[in-house]
C-alpha cells in the first residue's frame, strides 16, 4: 500500500509539471537559414528564456543551421516547423531576415495568424510580413532606412515612425535593432505580468519598454556616407574580429558584438572557440568551420548595458564616427552622442 500511494504521489507530480508546462505559452522565435540578424534572434531569445514564464524556441524549416548575420556564426534550430504541428505556438517573432518572401514561409505565417497566433516582427522582420500582406490594413514600423520604400511598395500599411514599436490586433511591428530588446519586454508584460517583466529586466539589466520615438532622427547625412565609404574603400584598414565563446555565454552581448562589430563597414566579426558552444539557455552556436588563420582583434562581450559598451568598444577602436554610424544601423536612441563623445576619426 505505502509503494502504491507513493507511486500515485509521484504521477501526480509529473502530471502537476506537466500541466505547468503546458500551460505556458510558447514562443517562436522564426529563423531561415538563408540569413537571420543577429541581435534579433538572440536578444528575444535571451529575454524569454530568462523569465521562465514562458517556452521559447527558435524554429526554422528544418533543424539544419542558421547563419547569423552579418557576421560569421550559425545556430541550431530548436525545432522544425513540421515540429510545431503537435503544439503550434502562441507567439510568433520574425528577426530580419536574408529572404524576405519566402512562399512557403508566407503561407505558414498566414495560417498561423488565422488559427489564432500572435505575430511580432523585429525591425526589417516587417518587411517579411508585409511580403505575406500580413499588415495591409494595419499600423506598423520598420526599421529607418526601410521606412519611405515600405511605404511605396505597401501602401495600404501605415507607416508610423513616432514608435519604437506598434501594435494593431495581433500583430507587433517594431523599429530597428535595438528596439527588439523593450518590445520583447512589453510581450513578456503581455504573457506573464508586471512582476516578471520587471525582475527579467532587472537580471539582464535593461531599461524597462518605453515605446516613445523620434523615428525622423534618424537619417544618412552626407558625413556619415562619407565616413563609411571611407571605411568600405580603405581596404588596408580592414579587420578580422574575433568574438570568443564560452560555456554558457550571454546571448545578447553575444549577438550584440557579432552584429555590431560587422556594420563598421571596416571589419568582419566571427565566432572564435570550439567548434558548437552552448548558450546560458542551451542554444547551440557553431564557429565557421574555416575561420581566418589569424584575428586583428578580439572583442569580448560586455556586461552590463551591452548595446552601449558594444559601441563603446567599437569607438575606441575605430573612432566615434563609426560607433555613430554602427548605433546608427542599430536605430539606437542614443546614436546622436557616440561621435560628439569621441570626436572624429
Amino acid at each position: 500500500m505505502p509503494r502504491l500511494t507513493i507511486l500515485l504521489a509521484v504521477l501526480a507530480a509529473a502530471l502537476s509539471l506537466a500541466g505547468a508546462a503546458a500551460a505556458r505559452p510558447l514562443v517562436a522565435i522564426l529563423a531561415d537559414a538563408r540569413g537571420t540578424v543577429a541581435t534579433d534572434l538572440m536578444a528575444p531569445y535571451a529575454i524569454l528564456a530568462e523569465s521562465g514564464a514562458v517556452d521559447v524556441q527558435v524554429v526554422s524549416a528544418t533543424r539544419g543551421p542558421v547563419r547569423l548575420t552579418p557576421g560569421y556564426a550559425w545556430v541550431r534550430p530548436q525545432a522544425s516547423l513540421a515540429d510545431l504541428a503537435r503544439r503550434p505556438p502562441d507567439v510568433i517573432i520574425v528577426p530580419a531576415l536574408e529572404v524576405e518572401d519566402d512562399p512557403a514561409r508566407a503561407a505558414w505565417l498566414r495560417d498561423q495568424l488565422a488559427r489564432g497566433a500572435r505575430i511580432m516582427s523585429i525591425c526589417n522582420g516587417a518587411r517579411t510580413l508585409a511580403a505575406a500582406g500580413l499588415l495591409d490594413g494595419r499600423q506598423a514600423t520598420v526599421h529607418w532606412y526601410s521606412r519611405n520604400e515600405m511605404r511605396k511598395r505597401h501602401p495600404k500599411v501605415r507607416w508610423r515612425e513616432d514608435r519604437r514599436w506598434v501594435t494593431d490586433g495581433p500583430i507587433t511591428t517594431t523599429a530597428g535593432i535595438s528596439a527588439g530588446e523593450p518590445a520583447t519586454l512589453q510581450l513578456l508584460r503581455e504573457l506573464a505580468g508586471e512582476d516578471v517583466m520587471r525582475a527579467t529586466a532587472a537580471r539582464l539589466s535593461l531599461p524597462l519598454p518605453d515605446s516613445r520615438h523620434d523615428g525622423a532622427a534618424y537619417r544618412l547625412t552626407l558625413g556619415a556616407m562619407r565616413h563609411a565609404a571611407f571605411n568600405r574603400l580603405a581596404f588596408w584598414t580592414h579587420e578580422d574580429v574575433a568574438v570568443p565563446l564560452s560555456p554558457g555565454f550571454d546571448e545578447i552581448a553575444f549577438g550584440t558584438a557579432i552584429d555590431a562589430w560587422s556594420r563598421t563597414w571596416r571589419s568582419t566579426a566571427w565566432a572564435s572557440g570550439a567548434p558548437a558552444t552552448v548558450s546560458r539557455h542551451g542554444l547551440v552556436v557553431y564557429r565557421a568551420q574555416t575561420p581566418p588563420g589569424r584575428f586583428d582583434r578580439r572583442a569580448p562581450l560586455p556586461r552590463p548595458d551591452v548595446m552601449l559598451n558594444t559601441f563603446a568598444q567599437v569607438r575606441r577602436a575605430y573612432g566615434g564616427a563609426t560607433a555613430r554610424f554602427v548605433a546608427l544601423q542599430f536605430e539606437h536612441p542614443g546614436f546622436q552622442h557616440l561621435g560628439a563623445a569621441a570626436g572624429r576619426r
